[in-house]
């Protein structure tokens, strides 16, 4: 089937923000990428550069789009354009909906994560140890901008991510335990840790904001291995898997 240019030349300003918003799109570019959302989102279009690349599994064929290497390259956001692409409709209310946690549950609290790759490695960890959703503050990068949506690595259809006030959402269930990492925490090493709560997890260059600090009733510390020697601090994504496998051993 062929791909309109009034199309191509939309998908190819997906990677902008207002234009994701306008048009309620976003991509997801690779095949194994492809392949795990495919049925986690409703695709209004999967391109590729040689039909026989998509199965039919995919149950995609009433939009799937064969298209030159220019086109495909021109619709990508990477630098080596992939040979699979599927532009899927971000769901209804996405933005606004907010379910409530789990008294039972362990969930992350991202507060001000900025970096695309951050956000999207996040995800992948929080999908490994078995954390379902993520709660994210709304100055929190958007989940679906391509450069997370490429860190994720398919985990994008498997973790649900809420964008709330992160502070009502604290405030309404107040019998959660609040985790977070501060300079003053308790060594996460041998800290006792619960297998319900709220992580929060600050922002790259200030950490957790000072509204949010007031809330943690259990503050955590990573230690470095030598006082002596050891940078300023851990990378965020880093320093969540290095809390969420704490949680999990315990």
């Amino acid at each position: 089937m062929e791909l309109s240019k009034a199309r191509q030349n939309i998908y190819s300003q997906l990677s902008k923000r207002k234009m994701r918003d306008r048009h309620n799109l976003f991509v997801v570019e690779g095949r194994k990428s492809v392949e795990d959302t495919i049925s986690v989102f409703k695709a209004e279009a999967v391109i590729t550069i040689d039909c026989n690349l998509v199965p039919e599994s995919w149950g995609c064929s009433h939009i799937l789009h064969e298209v030159s290497r220019p086109v495909i390259e021109k619709i990508s956001s990477l630098s080596t354009a992939p040979d699979v692409i599927a532009v899927y409709r971000i769901p209804e209310g996405f933005y606004d909906n907010v379910p409530d946690p789990c008294e039972d549950k362990l969930y992350l609290l991202l507060d001000g994560i900025q970096d695309p790759g951050n956000l999207g490695t996040i995800m992948r960890t929080a999908h490994w140890f078995g954390i379902d959703r993520i709660y994210a503050s709304r100055d929190t990068v958007d989940i679906f901008n391509p450069k997370t949506v490429q860190s994720t690595m398919g985990s994008l259809g498997r973790v649900e991510i809420v964008y709330c006030d992160l502070g009502e959402l604290m405030d309404k269930n107040p019998d959660m335990p609040v985790y977070g990492t501060l300079l003053d925490g308790k060594n996460i090493y041998k800290a006792t840790l619960g297998e319900h709560g709220f992580i929060i997890m600050g922002n790259e260059g200030k950490g957790i904001s000072e509204s949010l600090r007031k809330r943690i009733t259990s503050p955590l510390l990573i230690p470095p291995y030598d006082n002596s020697n050891h940078s300023e601090s851990l990378n965020v994504a880093i320093a969540t898997a290095v809390t969420l496998s704490q949680f999990r051993s315990r």
